[in-house]
């Protein structure tokens, strides 16, 4: 009898022994990783509103120079004691090379020689010189004088007697009526006045 129970416990008592051990093994998953959240002290809040209030400082003044700068160069263009007035081998020079003048404000003299259709609104050819001339032919050097404003020149007609303010630009190429082409220097003009 007793070895008949071990029997019988064997057989039906494994089984059981398998399903606990199968129920008792434990499953496990990985839980989701915490979200990271980075909090800031208000040392460096207060210290990271500092910069970007400097940054800010310090483009409204580099702002406010450039505006100043600007301001300045369109004074001097308009004031006519910032050119400076050529001797007469100078502008010789000058119109031998005007490429090498470029950027140089002077005062030249001289007489409107062709300011119509042909020519636009926004320049003209003239004969200058360095100082004013008691007569006409005496302004020999042929100068294309551009503005960039046509209402600076906008009252100038031919054989207008003229004193100018000007900016060297360079040397300019032109057609000529007979079919050719010449090479003379060519001013920006910022102040003109008729005086004959």
């Amino acid at each position: 009898m007793i070895v008949l129970a071990f029997v019988a416990f064997g057989i039906f008592g494994g089984d059981s022994e398998d399903d606990t051990a199968s129920a008792a093994e434990v499953t496990t998953t990985e839980a989701p990783a915490a979200a990271v959240t980075t909090t800031k002290s208000a040392a460096e809040v207060s210290a990271s509103q500092a910069a970007s209030s400097s940054r800010t400082a310090a483009a409204a003044a580099a702002a406010a120079a450039e505006a100043e700068k600007r301001r300045q160069a369109e004074a001097a263009r308009l004031d006519p004691n910032t050119y400076e007035t050529l001797g007469e081998r100078d502008f010789a020079l000058l119109t031998k090379n005007p490429d090498s003048f470029v950027g140089r404000k002077i005062t030249v003299y001289g007489i409107v020689m062709q300011a119509d259709a042909a020519t636009g609104n926004k320049q003209f050819l003239a004969r200058t010189a360095a100082e004013p001339m008691g007569a006409s032919y005496n302004y020999d050097q042929t100068t294309l004088i551009t503005t960039q404003d046509p209402s600076i020149i906008a009252n100038i007609v031919e054989d207008d007697f003229v004193t100018m303010h000007v900016e060297v630009s360079g040397s300019y190429t032109y057609d000529t009526k007979i079919g050719g082409s010449n090479t003379v220097p060519e001013f920006k003009v910022n102040i003109i006045n008729v005086t004959g």
